[in-house]
């Protein structure tokens, strides 16, 4: 099957409706014009008779008057049956009735072999007065004026399809545009990056908004995954340079000199180890917004109370907690775990040894509210927005004293952008940072 193009759909289409509207055109016409016959006999018919019942006296001879009461008009007849049950004929009267006794009535209307009569009958004090109209002359101009729309309405319909065509192909020039821009940026056209956006119609101009949106994002979702695989590559490359050349070092030294055996094999068990908190952190991020397992309510509460116990084990900080009792939420209990964890462990890392770290959780205007509230050194306001990139750390100089991958705060973004949620950065007094994340809770 032959696909069509928007050009040939949209003539196809209204030339069909152009069509359609004309047909019914006609047959109103053909109802209206036999209606307007049907009454306009009707009324020729009543007022013959009305004129007959005027003049009505049994002593008069009708044979002669009848024929006063009719027009020109061929064919047309009248017959009064008198209350003493004779009856007088206008001209050719009898042959008229004759031959529409023959055939069948439709309505008051007669169609013999060569004429179309109109019947209407009357009685007035014992009279009957039959009168019977001929209106070949009435059908024959409602013919002539349809079969002329006709002709009319074929040449109209012959005319409009080139300039429906015309008007379609005009309507149809932004999409073609689009496609052949599209095309261009699918065949790797590095000048082109977007679409242009006509002006309209409306559909067509969000639709190319839309596009352009669609193309920016992956452009930038390209650019992040570049730019992952580079981070990547440079922290996977150092530990592993580290424990090749422990490795080499072993191999070439290890049997005269054992005492280097066990202090390579301790580093190389350490950069191993962080190897695979890394790995493991790469794929929390590929799994996030591809999870599809059953979101129900969980209690939140719960959750940051084992996260509290946890870090508490590690980490010397005392952390304040300021809780419901309860806390129910719809949403997967590793995704909120990893959030908890990776906040409150950045803050712990970040903040002195004696300091306070401060925890809240509660529901307000439709959102549940968790902030993190560290003492420590805080973030400078034009790297709020690049700590939550992978890999970023904002005082490189100190990174590598500091345990962990870079990819802590870029998790907690992922899994809040999952469920719609906000993340918020302020300062704290008298310093350190105060994190606050923002699930809406849906109706």
């Amino acid at each position: 099957m032959k696909v069509k193009t928007t050009t040939e759909q949209l003539t196809q289409l209204f030339v069909s409706l152009f069509t359609i509207i004309l047909v019914l055109v006609n047959i109103a016409f053909l109802v209206i014009s036999s209606a307007y016959i049907y009454h306009h006999a009707q009324e020729r018919s009543q007022d013959i008779a009305e004129a007959v019942e005027e003049n009505l006296n049994p002593e008069y001879d009708w044979t002669a008057l009848l024929d006063a009461y009719l027009a020109k008009q061929e064919d047309d007849a009248i017959t009064l049956t008198t209350p003493q049950g004779r009856t007088y004929y206008s001209e050719d009267a009898h042959e008229t009735f004759k031959k529409i006794g023959y055939h069948r009535h439709y309505q008051s209307m007669v169609f013999t072999e060569k004429h179309i009569y109109f019947l209407n009958s009357a009685t007035h004090h014992g009279f009957r007065i039959n009168v019977a109209l001929n209106i070949d002359e009435l059908f024959a101009l409602i013919s002539w004026l349809f079969f002329t729309m006709l002709g009319i309405n074929a040449l109209a319909i012959l005319i409009s399809i080139p300039l429906i065509r015309r008007f379609a192909h005009k309507w149809s020039r932004p999409i073609q545009h689009m496609n052949a821009e599209i095309k261009d940026i699918r065949n790797g056209n590095r000048a082109r990056t977007k679409i242009t956006v006509p002006q309209q119609p409306m559909e067509i101009k969000n639709l190319a908004r839309s596009f352009n949106n669609l193309l920016a994002f992956q452009h930038n979702a390209l650019q992040r995954e570049h730019q992952f695989v580079s981070d990547a590559s440079h922290e996977l490359k150092t530990p592993i340079a580290a424990i090749r050349g422990h490795v080499n070092l072993i191999k070439r030294h290890g049997q005269s000199h054992p005492e280097i055996v066990a202090s390579s094999l301790n580093y190389i068990d350490k950069e191993s180890q962080k190897m695979q908190a890394l790995v493991n952190e790469l794929l929390t991020l590929g799994r996030i917004d591809y999870s599809n397992s059953k979101i129900t309510k969980i209690d939140l509460v719960k959750i940051i109370s084992d996260v509290i116990t946890e870090v508490s084990s590690v980490y010397p900080q005392k952390i304040c907690t300021h809780l419901p009792e309860k806390l129910d939420f719809p949403i997967q209990t590793t995704d909120f775990r990893n959030i908890v964890h990776n906040l409150m462990g950045n803050a712990a890392k970040y903040s002195p040894a004696n300091s306070e770290i401060n925890i809240s959780l509660l529901q307000k205007d439709m959102q549940v509210i968790f902030k993190v509230a560290d003492h420590g050194m805080g973030i400078a306001p034009e790297n709020r927005k690049k700590i939550f990139d992978r890999f970023y750390r904002e005082d490189n100089s100190h990174s590598s004293k500091i345990a962990g991958s870079g990819l802590g705060l870029a998790i907690v973004k992922s899994e809040i952008n999952k469920y719609h949620g906000k993340i918020t950065i302020e300062n704290n007094s008298p310093q350190g940072t105060i994190f606050t994340v923002y699930l809406p809770i849906e109706k």
